[in-house]
């Protein structure tokens, strides 16, 4: 389970700088009511390199 929502919020952080770039208000309409979309929106104060570490920490935070 804790595998699949990684992969999921790293998907939806894939395709809001890959697939709507320039189109960051569309991937917000289309996702504000994903239970990953806190943990994303937060995972994008962090840089490409530090991501790795950083998403597991903020998954546990939606388990609390």
């Amino acid at each position: 389970m804790k595998d699949n929502l990684e992969k999921e919020a790293y998907r939806l952080r894939f395709e809001y700088f890959n697939t709507y770039e320039k189109k960051e208000n569309k991937w917000h309409e289309t996702y504000r009511k994903h239970q990953l979309y806190d943990v994303v929106v937060k995972s994008l104060d962090y840089k490409f390199h530090e991501i790795g570490q950083a998403m597991p920490k903020l998954l546990e935070s939606i388990k609390k």
